[in-house]
């Protein structure tokens, strides 16, 4: 009697128990119907791996303030690394630019001429027909180009004399005379440049007995400034008159070629007041008309 009723005791004590956990089963189920573990396609089952939890920063200014002892830092390298696009191009701003490669000067034009005869022979067609119409700054620049194109041509070389004959720059002109004797003793123009020269002498013989107290600095000083003045290299030429001037204040020669040189550059007044220089020293001097001449041209440009 007494193991009957122990037998039905441990039967209700463990149908309470059964039921329990029955209960507790679909409470969970309830709460989480998918599982948390998703199957793989082969069947097995990947591991969970957990969420670090955020550490929480305490609020408040404490928070904000730094570290009133702060370890030091090692100095950061200047050098930019290469995985680093950003470093790689304010490196490449700030590296120095390559110098560019100084640009090739450009050829003078009266320092390197080709050969061209045809040009040569119409600039000496033109150089005549600026002579005979008395333009004889115009003609010596054709004659002068015609001899850059096809240097020692004989008929340029004889225009070019007699212009700068008629420019009154004998002793050019008795160079360039002489030069055509050079080129063609027996040429078409060869007994004009003989009776030319034999003219000129004596007008050079005089013009070098011309002396001051620094005759020969100042006749060298003539010669080249009438070199330049044969090429209308006005302001070359100008610089010789000039110093031919501070060493002889009172040669005639020079306040002409002066006067010539500064109205070549368009400077009129200038060349006005040297004329009528010239025409004090000399007032029936080799250059007089000419002189005269250039101040009745300026006059009548400026209107005065």
């Amino acid at each position: 009697m007494s193991y009957a009723r122990g037998l039905s005791f441990a039967l209700l004590v463990g149908s309470l128990c059964f039921s329990q956990s029955q209960s507790t089963a679909q409470n969970n189920d309830s709460q989480d119907n998918q599982p948390h573990i998703q199957p793989r396609p082969d069947g097995s089952v990947a591991t969970p791996k957990p969420t670090p939890k955020a550490k929480p920063q305490t609020p408040g200014p404490q928070a904000e303030q730094p570290a009133q002892n702060p370890r030091p830092q090692p100095p950061v390298s200047q050098e930019p690394p290469e995985s680093s696009s950003k470093d790689s191009q304010a490196d490449f701003d700030s590296a120095p630019l390559a110098k560019e490669p100084a640009p090739t000067p450009a050829v003078d034009e009266k320092s390197f001429h080709p050969w061209d005869p045809h040009r040569a022979a119409k600039d000496v067609e033109v150089g005549y027909y600026y002579f005979k119409q008395k333009n004889y700054r115009a003609a010596l620049d054709r004659f002068n180009d015609a001899l850059l194109y096809k240097p020692r041509d004989a008929e340029a070389t004889f225009g070019l004399a007699q212009t700068q004959e008629k420019l009154e720059l004998l002793n050019q002109a008795y160079l360039t005379y002489q030069e055509y004797l050079k080129i063609l003793p027996a040429g078409p123009h060869a007994r004009e440049s003989q009776e030319a020269m034999k003219r000129l002498e004596p007008h050079l013989d005089a013009r070098s007995n011309t002396g001051s107290d620094k005759g020969d600095s100042t006749e060298h000083d003539l010669d080249v400034g009438e070199t330049y003045l044969s090429m209308n290299n006005f302001a070359a030429a100008k610089e010789r008159f000039e110093e031919a001037l501070r060493l002889s204040p009172e040669n005639p020669r020079a306040c002409f070629r002066l006067a010539q040189s500064l109205q070549g550059l368009r400077l009129i007044e200038p060349a006005r007041l040297y004329y009528k220089k010239y025409l004090e020293l000399e007032p029936r001097g080799p250059f007089a008309d000419d002189a005269k001449k250039a101040i009745a041209d300026i006059n009548a440009f400026v209107g005065k």
